[in-house]
């Protein structure tokens, strides 16, 4: 059972394939026409014309926990499998969230650029506590749910939105549900962390800003097209949002935006998973989903697709 890697993968899932001599189950030949896993990341996007080339595939796995490079449309038309590694960046995506959340509201890029101006504290604004939050968050699975859980442990208010939870998923996470326009109108916080498909490109919009009624922070930690940018940069403009956090762009790297040297927007270039442990647990994540159909003919963490 052929494997084609098409995206960069950390050294030491090479050096576990070598240990477990795995080396004969892949290949960097693309114009092998018996391709029947393929490997992705991030970075390559699987068209439907790409996956064209290869007629006897049945497998992909997503390295990570997004789909949204991955025509799914022909995988359920060719039967083609599609698995991810979820486990692997929650950890590292909800303290990346949560680091976003507490230094816009610690003012902590503004507090430096007062002191690089001589300003002290003139003129600045007080700062918020976790207590003053009231969040709403947009995606409770795996990483949604941490963040809730230690918003509320810490004393924010919280609710969440996400269609696809049962009654007994909303108890066991204690978060109170609510409707995605409902919760806008409630909450001076938003915090995204659910997938990219149709339903939730541009979640964030215009008709988004119109139905806030408090000024808001504003989070994005899962995939760059849930925020539509003239929405952002027209909340900014009209203090709607209070500040914008944002790990994510729909363009990557993303060219550099006036409003990105604003003091109260916070930019990283997509590293809520850049952490040495997150690496290692995608790497085994990986070879776990791999393992478990090609020598056991078992699928594990294949997606929900009730996404599309």
């Amino acid at each position: 059972m052929k494997t084609l890697v098409l995206d960069p993968m950390p050294d030491r899932f090479w050096s576990l394939i070598k240990e477990r001599h795995l080396e004969k189950y892949f290949t960097s030949d693309q114009n092998n026409s018996n391709i029947e896993i393929i490997i992705i990341r991030t970075k390559t996007f699987l068209s439907s014309k790409y996956l064209e080339k290869y007629s006897e595939l049945k497998l992909i796995i997503r390295a990570g926990s997004g789909f949204d490079n991955i025509d799914l449309q022909e995988t359920i038309k060719r039967e083609i499998i599609v698995c991810t590694t979820p486990d692997s960046n929650a950890q590292a995506a909800f303290e990346h969230t949560i680091s976003l959340i507490l230094s816009l509201i610690k003012q902590h890029l503004t507090g430096k650029n007062q002191i690089l101006k001589g300003k002290w504290k003139d003129g600045l604004k007080p700062c918020w506590e976790i207590t003053d939050i009231k969040a709403l968050i947009v995606g409770v699975g795996r990483i949604g749910s941490k963040v809730g859980k230690f918003l509320q442990t810490m004393g924010a208010e919280v609710k969440g939105v996400d269609p696809f939870l049962t009654p007994s998923e909303w108890e066991q996470r204690k978060i109170i549900e609510t409707d995605y326009v409902t919760g806008i109108r409630w909450c001076n916080l938003i915090t995204y962390h659910c997938p990219l498909y149709n339903q939730t490109r541009d979640y964030f919009s215009k008709k988004t800003l119109d139905e806030i009624a408090d000024s808001i922070w504003l989070i994005n930690t899962a995939r760059g097209g849930i925020l539509n940018e003239d929405a952002v940069k027209a909340g900014l403009r009209a203090g709607k949002i209070l500040g914008l956090g944002i790990d994510v762009f729909a363009k990557e790297p993303v060219p550099t935006r006036d409003y990105f040297f604003k003091d109260n927007v916070l930019i990283t270039p997509h590293i809520g998973a850049h952490t040495q442990n997150a690496k290692n647990r995608l790497i085994l994540d990986t070879l776990e989903v791999w393992s478990e159909f090609v020598f056991n003919n078992k699928i594990i963490n294949q997606i929900d697709y009730n996404f599309i």
